[in-house]
């Protein structure tokens, strides 16, 4: 009519989705990341809880012979998931890692802890060779070694909390080396260095935890900057062509 065109209204232009299989990747590979990475801890964290209930309570002669061997094995399993974890926290910004590093740091206290009163016990009784301590001070280390590692992965992470229950332990194994020493009939006095030896060994430990010193702090740093954004700020996968 009056000679004018009908109006046709104008067809939407297609566009080819934006990074779509990333999106829908991303999610299905945190998953992944996220069951490597709590699988591969779980995993080396048992191990360790075995060869300590082994090594101390049934005194296995295997164990008490390879324990270089067993640690390096448990660490490489321990090593994959700890990276994964990094990688998946850091990177792909995992928002459930945090949280399950965080009980698996509380699970390892209770680990250490229960390792430590079990040493305490063996200690006590004075029933060790100078070697079976020496394994012993390895197993504790490999056990604080993975608390620590655990408690890298996740910022802004306070160990503060975490040193109450050492510290506990650290004061009842001073008190019995005390009353062992000065009170106790029977008592072998060589042995009292490695007593001491080890409750000063714990006694640092946890007092470096309470008092937050920063002595992991170049560690913590070098993490950060390996991770911190670039420039145009698309450290993101997501982001990313």
């Amino acid at each position: 009519m009056n000679g004018e065109s009908p109006f046709h209204q104008p067809e939407p232009i297609p566009t080819p989705p934006e990074n779509g299989d990333n999106k829908v990747a991303d999610p299905a590979l945190r998953v992944v990341m996220l069951l490597v990475s709590l699988v591969s801890l779980g995993i080396a964290m048992l191990s360790v809880a075995y060869v300590a209930v082994q090594f101390l309570v049934f005194h296995n002669q295997r164990m008490r012979e390879n324990i270089w061997s067993i640690i390096i094995t448990i660490a490489l399993a321990y090593l994959i998931g700890w990276l994964v974890a990094l990688i998946g926290i850091r990177y792909f910004h995992n928002l459930v890692l945090p949280m399950a590093i965080n009980l698996y740091a509380w699970a390892t206290l209770a680990g250490i802890s229960v390792l430590y009163i079990a040493i305490l016990y063996r200690l006590y009784e004075q029933a060790y060779y100078m070697t079976s301590f020496a394994k012993y001070t390895v197993l504790m280390f490999a056990a604080v070694v993975g608390f620590v590692g655990l408690h890298l992965l996740i910022e802004n992470h306070d160990l503060r909390p975490f040193s109450i229950p050492l510290i506990i332990i650290a004061l009842i194994h001073l008190y019995l080396i005390v009353y062992h020493y000065v009170f106790a009939a029977d008592v072998n006095y060589d042995y009292l260095f490695g007593d001491v030896l080890f409750f000063l060994g714990m006694t640092l430990t946890s007092v470096l935890m309470l008092l937050h010193t920063g002595v992991l702090s170049g560690i913590r740093n070098t993490i950060d900057r390996i991770f911190e954004p670039k420039p145009n700020g698309d450290i993101q996968p997501q982001n990313q062509q």
